[in-house]
């Protein structure tokens, strides 16, 4: 990795963390980001959209940890409070027990403000 990957990387924590009301987010929730980021539109061995659980095994953690983190990177965290909104989730029509992902118009707006 050279410097370029690693000041990117330190650029899209900056960006994220600017739009939390606590002005810290852990790493792990940057990385789920930009994993949705990553393999939005990838599709698995089957042809069906990357899943929560596919999500998962790409940035190595496990499935429940990448779910609260896509809960507070979305809409609703937990007990009414509000998250980010800079991912969405959705059932996948096909699969109703899978989720899947996108990044929505403020997050991308978010990745490109990380890219410049």
């Amino acid at each position: 990795m050279n410097s370029k990957h690693l000041k990117a990387i330190f650029e899209a924590n900056r960006v994220v963390v600017s739009v939390s009301d606590t002005g810290h987010i852990p790493v792990s929730v940057v990385v789920t980001f930009l994993g949705v980021a990553l393999w939005e539109d990838e599709l698995d061995d089957e042809g069906e959209p990357l899943t929560l659980e596919g999500l998962a095994a790409r940035v190595g953690m496990t499935a429940t940890t990448i779910s609260q983190h896509l809960r507070y990177l979305g809409d609703w965290y937990r007990q009414g409070k509000p998250g980010l909104r800079l991912v969405e989730t959705e059932v996948y029509e096909q699969n109703r027990r899978k989720k899947v992902f996108r990044l929505t118009p403020k997050g991308r707006g978010l990745l490109i403000a990380a890219e410049n």
